[in-house]
């Protein structure tokens, strides 16, 4: 009988001794052998097995022939990418293509120009020592070097130079040489922009997350030297006499604990329910709806007394402008050395030291300035009671997740009632004279059991005003800033 041809790629069964064999062509075009035995290793007794056994088999090798020529296509595709890396991506124009790319954060020029320095004293590194041009030159070893340089003596590039268009006003001046050791935080810094730059272009060069030549390098524990509050007798000091325009910019931020960036560029837009047409607006328990300029977080800061006091103050003079205090703005825009100095140089006139030397390093460990009175807002208000939630969603310095689990705890009345016990911050700093809510009913209580009639009548007259003005709200304005869900 004709036995039946087997399908081309199949191979060839045959029998020897009681054994099943198979006979097959390989990927390289040659012919093997190989005996046939069932799943459980054991031999096979009959030619339907065997038949089995032997396309099981080829099928298995198939696949394996598929996953092999799959690596080599991803291996030479990694190698063209390299060379593609190789002739495209160089070390100074590594910065600028990775700043091309979606980041999750837009940063601010500041920001930019700062990092920048950091990635072009790498790339001084490698280039001096290593003679390197390209991305793809740089392996772990370079990386390894210059995080333990910059770590032992500081920065690589110690000439500070000036360039003249920058500053055309300045006197003639020379290029000087600085060094010194860095901070932890610092030398975090200059390890994370060169880890992003690599992160960024991994898929440019046909690398994976492990072959970052800084991704096994672990950062520094951090231990800085902690920002301090001022005390009682400082803020007496900062508050007896000041300069005007710091004592505008004081005033917004022991009341609202924004950074010098915020509080010198709050508008008055800024303020809910604000109106520009309002000709003697009160602000009593609105609230500062702002999205930060350093962290991009959106913050709700109510306005308690002696904020309302002083914004009521400030209307009549930049109420029709743009910004609550106009002159800060100008100078955070334009001269924000100018005005840090200011700050500064204020605080020192009042004895208050504001550095503090470091062993080891050159620069000034700044302890005392505009910030502290963040630090101060959120210590003062701790003291007097104020929920933990409530500051964590007025002061918005976390991560987005912890800032929402927070916000969902601390609504718009929440904030206000704890602010509310934060009353008479700058006149006394006794937590006894802070009034709540139901000290002052009681306060108010006892004042009209006592008071002759006309002072009750007057007392009616208001209630009554009081009363009508919210059964029949003025329509306001829309305000012009928009709030995310």
């Amino acid at each position: 009988m004709k036995k039946k041809k087997r399908n081309n790629g199949m191979g060839r069964v045959f029998k020897v001794q009681n054994k099943f064999y198979l006979q097959y062509t390989d990927i390289d075009g040659k012919r093997k052998c190989t005996p046939l035995k069932t799943v459980n290793n054991e031999s096979i007794g009959s030619r339907a097995e065997a038949e089995e056994a032997a396309k099981i088999f080829l099928t298995n090798k198939k696949k394996i022939v598929e996953i092999e020529t799959r690596e080599e296509y991803l291996s030479e595709r990694a190698k063209l990418k390299k060379l593609k890396a190789r002739l495209t991506i160089t070390l100074d124009n590594a910065f600028d293509r990775h700043l091309s790319k979606p980041h999750a954060r837009v940063a601010s020029s500041g920001a930019l120009k700062v990092t920048r320095r950091y990635w072009q004293d790498f790339v001084s590194f490698v280039k001096d020592n290593y003679r390197l041009m390209t991305l793809d030159e740089v392996d772990k070893v370079h990386a390894e070097a210059y995080i333990a340089h910059i770590r032992r003596n500081g920065r690589w590039n110690t000439k500070i130079s000036y360039v003249k268009k920058n500053c055309p006003m300045r006197k003639k001046f020379k290029d000087y040489e600085y060094g010194g050791a860095l901070s932890n935080t610092t030398l975090n810094r200059y390890h994370s922009t060169c880890k992003a730059v690599f992160s960024f272009l991994l898929s440019e060069l046909g690398y994976t997350i492990e072959e970052n030549p800084f991704y096994q390098i672990h950062p520094l524990k951090l231990s800085p030297e902690g920002r301090d509050i001022f005390t009682d007798e400082e803020l007496r000091l900062i508050f007896k006499n000041p300069p005007e325009l710091i004592r505008q910019l004081f005033m917004i931020g022991i009341f609202t604990g924004l950074r010098l960036s915020d509080a010198a560029t709050l508008r008055w837009t800024e303020i809910e329910q604000f109106s520009p047409l309002a000709e003697n607006p009160d602000f009593l328990h609105h609230e500062i709806i702002r999205l930060t300029i350093k962290t991009k977080t959106w913050v709700k800061i109510p306005i308690e007394r002696e904020l309302n006091e002083f914004l009521m103050e400030q209307y009549p003079k930049t109420g029709q402008g743009e910004y609550i205090i106009p002159e800060a703005a100008e100078l955070y825009y334009h001269h924000r050395n100018t005005l840090n100095n200011r700050i500064q140089n204020y605080l020192n006139s009042l004895g208050i030291i504001t550095q503090k030397r470091i062993p080891g390093r050159k620069k000034a460990q700044s302890i005392k300035g505009f910030h502290s009175l963040r630090h101060c807002f959120c210590y003062y208000a701790g003291i007097r009671g104020v929920p933990l939630p409530v500051i964590k969603s007025i002061v918005g310095h976390f991560s987005q997740s912890m800032t929402e689990h927070y916000q969902k705890h601390a609504d718009k009345k929440a904030r206000i009632e704890g602010l509310t016990r934060m009353r008479g911050l700058l006149t006394s700093y006794s937590a006894s004279n802070a009034l709540t809510y139901d000290q002052l009913r009681k306060q108010i209580a006892e004042y009209i059991d006592s008071a002759p009639d006309p002072i009750v009548d007057k007392v009616h007259t208001l209630l009554l005003q009081i009363v009508a003005d919210e059964k029949n709200p003025v329509l306001e304005t829309s305000p012009t800033y928009l709030i995310p869900e």
